[in-house]
């Protein structure tokens, strides 16, 4: 499931006024970023994000409370550690009446350490005196579906989208066709065409 159809949804809801806006983290095993595999770091901007009620009001009084704490330090200590980030979220839950967290692509956290983020949300859910939700996607590797096997889970096999995969991939193939940025000195279109069609549809693993 895509994560972002839950992010909009939850945004709408948002607009119109049912709810606070959620919280969300893409998570991404990409060198250049290594801070989106980092559960220290995912933790610390689910703190950001609720750290004010809205974009361009005050920040929160724990946020600030813990500024100035580590200010007093000289910021010594460096950025959030998990622990810190796991209180400092539980206190400011305590100022929304809802609070729906979003996490995509949990397989891209890095392995040594993505369960103690599922600790930390787990915590997160069982210590918290208002309404959590947290929405997780993955793909099915083992250290995940196991800890995560007592919870609710809703799984979508690669063979659920194939139709959807292959209508994409044909309509962007004629697109890219008829923009003449693919197979433009060709004179065999048709064939090498639905050639590309194939390998793309068959190596997708439902992606």
């Amino acid at each position: 499931m895509d994560s972002s159809i839950v992010i909009e949804d939850s945004m709408m809801a948002y607009r119109s006024g049912e709810c606070p806006p959620p919280v969300f983290f893409y998570c991404s095993r990409n060198t250049a970023e290594p801070e989106r595999s980092d559960p220290k770091a995912i933790l610390a901007n689910i703190v950001r994000q609720l750290s004010s009620l809205e974009a361009g009001l005050p920040l929160l009084d724990p946020a600030i409370k813990k500024y100035k704490e580590r200010e007093s330090r000289g910021f010594a200590s460096g950025a959030l550690n998990i622990d810190e980030s796991r209180a400092l979220i539980i206190q400011l839950i305590n100022y929304y009446p809802l609070t729906t967290i979003v996490i995509d692509a949990l397989d891209e956290c890095d392995p040594l350490t993505r369960l103690d983020l599922l600790e930390v949300l787990e915590s997160i859910l069982q210590d918290s005196s208002q309404l959590v939700k947290i929405f997780l996607s993955s793909r099915d590797d083992q250290d995940i579906v196991c800890y995560l096997e007592n919870y609710p889970n809703l799984e979508i096999s690669s063979t659920r989208n194939k139709d959807d995969i292959e209508a994409f991939v044909n309509a962007e193939t004629d697109c890219l066709v008829a923009k003449k940025r693919l197979l433009r000195n060709s004179n065999a279109k048709e064939d090498l065409k639905q050639l590309i069609i194939n390998r793309v549809i068959g190596q997708s693993s439902g992606m």
